[in-house]
């Protein structure tokens, strides 16, 4: 498979894993405000949850690729691209088990906020797709099971979202895209 294939199909598994995530934290959500169980249950939420972190897994793989051909997200996107799969890697391990699922989660948030500033300063990314995943990274920050709080989740989904498309509609040309002169 060519590398832009690899990256058009990370973008594909990253738009996939992000509106599985936005489904997944939406129902999660929703029930979080009904009295009684599954008052923040994950009851028939945890499989779909676990693929959706998976795809996007696939995702920073596609968005990693310019890496491996030489043109990168630099030192901060290195560090952040291995903080955020320790965090896929800690969850998915965990089953999404309290504790270490929480944690693995903050760590995937605080590697995916380093990929996003990363992306920014860089440009292999457009502005408004590395803003999004900064901006979706931090939004996760205040989840919590509260009923109020557990909508926070979503907007790192839809950051997903748009990557993936971003990724899957310019191929190798979404992660490489330069830098705007100034």
């Amino acid at each position: 498979m060519s590398a832009s294939g690899v990256i058009r199909g990370g973008g594909l598994a990253a738009l996939a894993g992000g509106a599985l995530w936005v489904a997944v934290f939406a129902v999660y959500a929703s029930r979080s405000q009904v009295p009684g169980p599954p008052y923040g249950s994950f009851d028939g939420l945890r499989v779909p949850g676990l693929l959706s972190l998976l795809l996007i897994g696939l995702g920073f793989l596609g968005l990693d690729l310019p890496r491996w051909r030489g043109r990168g997200h630099g030192r901060l996107g290195r560090v952040g691209f291995d903080v955020a799969l320790l965090g896929v890697f800690a969850i998915v391990v965990s089953g999404a088990s309290w504790p270490v699922g929480m944690i693995g989660a903050w760590v995937l948030m605080a590697g995916s906020l380093m990929v996003g500033a990363a992306a920014l300063l860089s440009g292999t990314l457009p502005r408004w797709g590395a803003l999004a995943l900064m901006v979706g990274s931090v939004a996760f920050f205040l989840f919590d099971t509260a009923p109020a709080r557990a909508w926070f989740a979503l907007p790192y989904g839809a950051a997903w979202v748009a990557v993936g498309y971003l990724l899957w509609s310019r191929g190798g040309s979404a992660a490489e895209q330069p830098s705007r002169v100034r």
